[in-house]
């Protein structure tokens, strides 16, 4: 829009022309034939631009009377980066000089002059304004690559306290487990040997049946806590992704559409998933692994895939026992697992019927 002001502000100017000529079908042609290429040089290339402004020079030299409207065609040359293509217009104005009288000519080359500051100044400008949208483009892109960066660092410092809690809550169900739950069980069967003992005492039997009851159902509580607790540190989904994060690999990607996996299930895929991460690092040279966890009407499905060329795994030979205790989790669960080069990369295929 600002070129078409100035081309219109210097179009304006070239009209003063007409004081000093002879109007004729001739000149006229001339002006509006530069009108002409200065619309068309806002809308062709700049190989067409330069074109039909040669075009109008030769024909300036060749008829002097054109030159009035040079600072039209001055305007496109001084846009471009060359300088020989900028000052092509001096040309056909020296050569009008033999031909005009010295004050028309100089207000011609005035103009010109003007015509050249305007184009070099709406250049500059345009050049200017790219580069600060260029430099906004950047520093929003910028912004928004942070702000990814701070979710992803917020997921994993999350997903890391999530894991931690997990296994906090894991290791106090094994304590009470191991514990509490087995002096539990020794004070049970105490009380039920001083029964036998005393058995021809029925008094104190009685009150041995008491102390029994209350054990055995401290045992049931007890129990009951542990197997809350160790459902609450089963976390098939953070637990997947925790091992798929610390496996080293470059690109991971966890695909979990599950609403609930039962207990033993999510053990098994949470293991495959180690394992089979374990086993990409060591024998593999993939970048990348995608795990995926399905439900479908009659089955769960694990699937894990990495970009490993193809071969068996480095210091191996068939099936070792990574892929072996794999097998047996699934076949313990009455599932089947396979295993091979697929699609590109290693693949696990794992399906537990439901």
């Amino acid at each position: 829009m600002e070129r078409l002001i100035d081309k219109a502000i210097i179009a304006a100017c070239c009209l003063t022309a007409f004081l000093t000529l002879s109007i004729d079908e001739f000149t006229f042609g001339g002006f509006l034939v530069a009108l002409a290429i200065a619309g068309l040089g806002e809308a062709l290339p700049r190989v067409w631009r330069l074109v039909l402004a040669a075009c109008y020079l030769v024909a300036a030299l060749v008829w002097p009377v054109l030159a009035a409207f040079l600072p039209i065609i001055a305007y496109d040359c001084m846009r471009d980066e060359l300088w020989p293509v900028r000052l092509a217009w001096v040309v056909p104005l020296a050569a009008a000089m033999r031909a005009w009288d010295a004050l028309p000519w100089a207000v011609v080359a005035l103009f010109c002059v003007v015509a050249s500051v305007l184009a070099r100044r709406t250049s500059s400008l345009a050049n200017e304004r790219e580069h600060f949208r260029q430099l906004r483009d950047d520093a929003h892109e910028a912004s928004m690559a942070l702000e990814a960066r701070n979710r992803d660092l917020q997921e994993a410092r999350d997903l890391s306290a999530q894991v931690a809690t997990l296994a906090e809550r894991g290791r106090i169900a094994r304590e009470i487990h191991d514990n509490v739950g087995h002096l539990l069980t020794r004070a049970i069967m105490q009380v039920e040997a001083l029964k036998v003992v005393h058995a021809d005492e029925p008094a104190l039997v009685s009150e041995y049946d008491g102390v029994s009851e209350t054990l055995n159902e401290a045992m049931k509580t007890v129990r009951a806590s542990v197997h809350d607790l160790r459902d609450e540190a089963t976390d098939p989904r953070s637990l997947m992704q925790a091992a798929l994060n610390g496996c080293g690999v470059e690109q991971t990607s966890l695909t979990y559409e599950v609403d609930e996996l039962p207990d033993d299930v999510a053990r098994c895929f949470v293991a495959i998933v180690r394992e089979a991460a374990t086993n990409t690092v060591r024998h593999s040279d993939a970048t990348s692994i995608d795990v995926q966890v399905r439900e479908h009407p009659g089955l769960f499905q694990l699937v894990v895939q990495d970009n490993g060329t193809g071969g068996e795994p480095k210091g191996s030979s068939g099936a070792g026992m990574g892929l072996q205790t794999m097998d047996d989790r699934v076949r313990a669960l009455g599932g089947t697992l396979r295993t091979g080069w697929q699609d590109g990369g290693f693949r696990v295929f794992a399906s537990v019927p439901k």
